[in-house]
C-alpha cells in the first residue's frame, strides 16, 4: 500500500484540532507522515505550543508555521509543494474533524482500484454530498453518533465507491501523479471554499475522477475557524468564480444528487418530504 503524506492546515480552535490529533494517533499507520501546518491566525502562539506538546515524540508527526497567515489556499499549496519533500498521495483534511479505523486505507484502496480514480473523500456527518444520511445534508441537524450508526447500516446496501462530481474539501486523497500533472488549488479561492470544486472540475476535464468512499467515514464539525458571515461571503464570491468557468457544474451536482437521494433513501422519494426536489435545489447550493 502507497505511503500518504497527510496534510493538516491549522487556524483556530485548538480543542478541535486536539480530538483531530488524537484520532489520527489512533488510525494512521506507522509509515505514513502527518503534517501540521500553522497559518498564523490570533491563536497562532498558543496552538503551536499545545501542537507541539501533543505530537512530541511521536516520529509520525511535523509540525511547521507559515512566515505570516497565507489563508488556506496558499497553505495547502505550500504544504504540498514546498514542504513536503515525499512523492506521497496527498491527504488534505481539516483541523475540525474526527477519523475513524481504517479510513484511509480504505480510500487508498479506491485509488489502486482504478488510475483513472484522480481524488477520494469520506462519507460524513457534515459535508453536503457525502453526508449520511444524504436527506439531512441541507438542515445538519443530525448528531454526528446518530449519523455514523446510520453509516454502519448503509455501507451494507451501497456500492464501495461511486463517481461524484466534486471531491469535498474537509478530507481528500489526492493521487500524486494527478497533481504533478494538473497542480492543486488556484489561489484566487483565497481563504477557501470552492477550491475543491475548481481542481475536481479542473481533473475531470483531464480525464480523471473523483469519487466517494462510501466505506469510509470522518466526523466534521466544520468551519470554527470563520464566522458565519465571513463564510457565507466567501461562499457566494467563490461560487460565482465556480459557475463562471464550469457553467455546467450545478447540472452535475443536481444531477448526482437527485440520483443519490433515490439510492440512498431505498427509492421512497416520498420520506424526503412533499418537494423533494426542493431539498435537491438546496443541497445543490440553487435557490
Amino acid at each position: 500500500m502507497k505511503t500518504v503524506t497527510i496534510i493538516v492546515p491549522v487556524y483556530a480552535d485548538w480543542p478541535s484540532l486536539a480530538d483531530c490529533i488524537e484520532s489520527l494517533k489512533k488510525s494512521v499507520g506507522p509509515k505514513h507522515l502527518v503534517m501540521l501546518v500553522n497559518d498564523c491566525g490570533q491563536e497562532a502562539d498558543s496552538l503551536e505550543d499545545n501542537i507541539k506538546k501533543s505530537i512530541k515524540n511521536d516520529k509520525r508527526f511535523v509540525y511547521y508555521r507559515n512566515p505570516k497567515n497565507l489563508g488556506f489556499v496558499k497553505t495547502c499549496n505550500r504544504a504540498v509543494f514546498e514542504l513536503d519533500k515525499t512523492n506521497n498521495d496527498i491527504l488534505l483534511i481539516n483541523s475540525d474533524t474526527k477519523v475513524t479505523k481504517n479510513f484511509l486505507e480504505e480510500m487508498l484502496d479506491l485509488l489502486s482500484i482504478d488510475n483513472k480514480i484522480g481524488a477520494v473523500s469520506p462519507r460524513s456527518n457534515n459535508a453536503t454530498i457525502a453526508t449520511v444520511p444524504l436527506s439531512e445534508a441541507s438542515q445538519k441537524g443530525i448528531v454526528p453518533e446518530e449519523s455514523y450508526k446510520i453509516f454502519t447500516e448503509l455501507k451494507k446496501r451501497l456500492p464501495r465507491y461511486n463517481e461524484i462530481p466534486t471531491a469535498l474539501g474537509f478530507c481528500m486523497l489526492i493521487r500524486r501523479t494527478v497533481i504533478d500533472k494538473f497542480g492543486l488549488f488556484d489561489e484566487v479561492f483565497g481563504k477557501g471554499y470552492g477550491e475543491e470544486n475548481d481542481f475536481s472540475m479542473r481533473i475531470k476535464q483531464g480525464g480523471y475522477i473523483s469519487v466517494l468512499s462510501n466505506w469510509s467515514y470522518v466526523f466534521h464539525l466544520e468551519a470554527r475557524s470563520f464566522t458565519m458571515k465571513t463564510k457565507l461571503e466567501l461562499i457566494k464570491s467563490n461560487r460565482a468564480i465556480l459557475d463562471k468557468r464550469y457553467p455546467e457544474y450545478t447540472n452535475l451536482v443536481r444531477s448526482y444528487i437527485q440520483a443519490a437521494l433515490v439510492r440512498e433513501e431505498g427509492g421512497k422519494l416520498k420520506r424526503l418530504g412533499k418537494n423533494p426536489l426542493k431539498l435537491v435545489r438546496r443541497l445543490a447550493g440553487i435557490k
